[in-house]
């Protein structure tokens, strides 16, 4: 296999290419039958992995390898482009982008040109939350798992090289096999640990790309006969289609699931590997010229997405025309990025005598220099009047000592040894020991039941973990501690720790997702956990649904009280809440220990909600978590609730504390430092 017949142009991989984004933009877009579009991703990693190890072992194998030139190649074809799409996107934020929002973005912005924003993304977000401008450079992370990937594979191969004359032996090839599926079978088990850093992290991901170059390696063995190379490229563009229709963004994944589209791009490559008789691919010159614009439709997409529904009124941006028009001005702007930045900065060495990796460098120094300029002033926060600053001030890091975050109220990502036993769940003697359990949405109650509990006789206690259902039943290993976390409230409820039970959700969620598969589901869990306690002789103050809107309010009043634009149904309820709480109050009707409490009921009046609990002061800070002024006022509207709760409850006697702190099946508490992890 010659050098020239290696480096021949692939007009499969831009066809391959073109399907890849079209997913990811499906996925972004919301488009039907595009749930599982994000696996996208994971086909351009595969892509990535073949073309680099074609292109090195190529240069090896004649002698003309040079980590310079490689690496010079690499910052042509990708960052100057990169930089424009940046730099556009920090001048519309400017106009639509609140101050945390706007802040976010430097941060996010500098990362990126640090080749890191994977690390970035993984600290402060998750990829399937919803879009916000703060987020609006989040899809630059899959291009820093590529940018990290060509740091450090040019010296793996070379150092490859010295080892192996011929590497596409069967000792060589058995070798990359085994490191391939032992780095997939870790990204499987770190799911477990850690479900975001096994998306986001470059070393977890890496046998994505090794597949792809197992591909290249593998290409004596590639299929000749025709009928061999369809069957492998129709199974290959199945096994890539099946997940962007099945999968969502609750799938396990990536793991063994990743498996999937990665080896449906490795059979499809495989497929066309030998040059002559090749299959016909259909539309097969429309999908390659396609491909060619595949770098600069991902660029764009997400920018043109994001910022374009931030600057529409809400019942405009999601309409079916909004999302025409911007997949339009998506295509628009990846086409002019392609013809006069992508592609002219491949073919230029240099620009007026002045070498391109010159330029290149002094753009990124000046736009990291902005960016952390940026960062650093919170955003140009002074953009805005004091009253409408105000209104966006809150968000999950301000709001975190109000809710516990990191002792009683756990991350996604947090183990449990970051429970804060001791201050969170030791009883009190001669008290009234109630337990608020459930996700993040009962810890946004508990700034506002703190303060209206007396604390002369009410020891409020706290087991809470963000996006964990309080269900033992249900595995829910995506969120690191939640079974864990379960477990823990089962045991105290079985040993009586406490003498009443406060339990919230975000039941709209919960209900609507278990019951997609099965009806039943939601109830079987929620019964079973109200039946513990019934059987413990435990009251139970169960919290409906709560307040719940489309869209972030606090930004949505901000942007309403800048444009005066009409704000059509920004600011009514969502209705699956009214109708989850229909369904919870039948269902406490079977258990007599069980007080019902509607909080829609309570703050409601004929669907009309209160949007703000002050003149700067908005009810809710995202689209359903209370402010802390919004948990004192929901808590005030319970009052006759809360005070026929606790006149049922029982004062603990004194001297039972620590024989209940050693009970039969209880974890031994431990007095555990906060985690630091954000």
């Amino acid at each position: 296999m010659t050098c020239e017949k290696r480096l021949e142009y692939r007009a499969d991989i831009d066809y391959l290419r073109a399907l890849a984004v079209v997913a990811v933009i499906g996925f972004h877009y919301d488009l039907p039958g595009f749930g599982g579009g994000f696996v996208g991703v994971d086909v351009f990693f595969v892509i990535s992995g073949y073309v680099i190890a074609r292109l090195i072992w190529s240069e090896i194998g004649a002698g003309s390898f040079s980590f310079v030139r490689f690496y010079e190649r690499r910052a042509r074809r990708l960052l100057p482009a990169l930089y424009l799409m940046i730099l556009s996107t920090g001048v519309v934020a400017w106009f639509v982008a609140p101050p945390d929002d706007y802040r976010m973005f430097f941060g996010s912005a500098v990362s990126a040109l640090l080749f890191s924003s994977n690390i970035f993304f993984w600290l402060q977000t998750g990829y399937f939350d919803l879009p916000t401008v703060g987020k609006v450079l989040i899809h630059t992370w899959s291009l820093s798992v590529e940018e990290q990937f060509y740091f450090l594979f040019p010296v793996v191969t070379w150092l490859w090289s010295r080892l192996f004359a011929d590497p596409t032996s069967r000792r060589s090839l058995g070798l990359v096999v085994a490191g391939t599926v032992a780095l997939c079978v870790l990204n499987e088990l770190w799911i477990k640990q850690s479900a975001s850093a096994a998306f986001y992290v470059a070393p977890l991901r890496a046998w994505e790309f090794l597949v792809g170059s197992i591909v290249f390696l593998g290409h004596r063995w590639s299929p000749v006969r025709r009928p061999t190379r369809l069957l492998l490229a129709s199974l290959g563009f199945a096994f890539m289609l099946l997940p962007v229709v099945a999968f969502r963004p609750e799938t396990r994944f990536p793991g063994f699931n990743a498996l999937l589209p990665c080896l449906g791009a490795a059979l499809y490559i495989l497929a066309f590997n030998q040059e002559k008789g090749r299959p016909a691919l259909p539309f097969g010159t429309f999908g390659a010229r396609l491909g060619r614009l595949s770098y600069s439709l991902y660029l764009w997409h997400w920018p043109v997405f994001v910022l374009g529904r931030a600057a529409l009124p809400l019942e405009a941006a999601g309409s079916v025309f909004a999302t025409a028009a911007l997949l339009l001005l998506t295509v628009l702007l990846a086409f002019l990025s392609y013809v006069l930045v992508e592609r002219p900065a491949r073919e230029r060495i240099e620009w007026r005598g002045v070498p391109g990796a010159r330029l290149i460098a002094c753009a990124a120094v000046v736009l990291i220099a902005i960016g952390a300029h940026g960062y650093s002033n919170d955003g140009y926060a002074q953009r805005f009047p004091q009253s409408q600053a105000r209104m966006i001030r809150y968000n999950s890091q301000t709001v975190a000592p109000f809710y516990r975050t990191h002792s009683c109220f756990l991350q996604p990502d947090e183990p449990l040894s970051a429970f804060d036993m001791k201050d969170c769940l030791r009883p009190v003697a001669n008290k009234r020991n109630v337990l608020l359990a459930g996700d993040s949405i009962a810890a946004h109650y508990d700034w506002g039941l703190r303060s209206y509990f007396p604390s002369d006789s009410v020891q409020l206690l706290q087991l809470t973990a963000a996006s964990c259902a309080p269900f033992v039943e249900l595995d829910q290993a995506k969120v690191r501690s939640c079974n864990e976390m379960n477990q823990l409230l089962r045991a105290q409820i079985k040993a009586r720790r406490f003498t009443g039970l406060i339990l919230s959700g975000n039941w709209r969620v919960y209900s609507e997702f278990y019951g997609r598969r099965d009806a039943t589901s939601f109830h079987d869990y929620l019964r079973s956990l109200l039946a513990a306690a019934d059987e413990a002789g435990i009251p139970v103050l169960l919290l409906g649904p709560s307040l719940e809107f489309p869209a972030p309010l606090a930004a949505t009043l901000f942007n309403y009280e800048r444009s005066h634009l009409p704000a059509g149904k920004s600011f009514m309820p969502i209705e699956g809440a009214f109708k989850a709480d229909d369904r919870m109050r039948e269902i406490a009707r079977s258990y007599p220990s069980v007080q019902y409490v509607s909080i829609l009921d309570a703050i409601c009046r004929a669907r009309e909600c209160p949007l703000k609990v002050a003149p700067e002061t908005p009810i809710t800070w995202d689209i359903i978590h209370l402010t802390p002024e919004g948990s004192r006022f929901v808590v005030a509207q319970l009052k006759p609730q809360l005070d026929a709760f606790l006149s049922r409850l029982q004062t603990a006697p004194a001297g039972d504390t620590e024989e209940l702190m050693a009970g039969s099946g209880v974890p031994a508490p431990q007095n555990h430092l906060p985690s630091q992890v954000q």
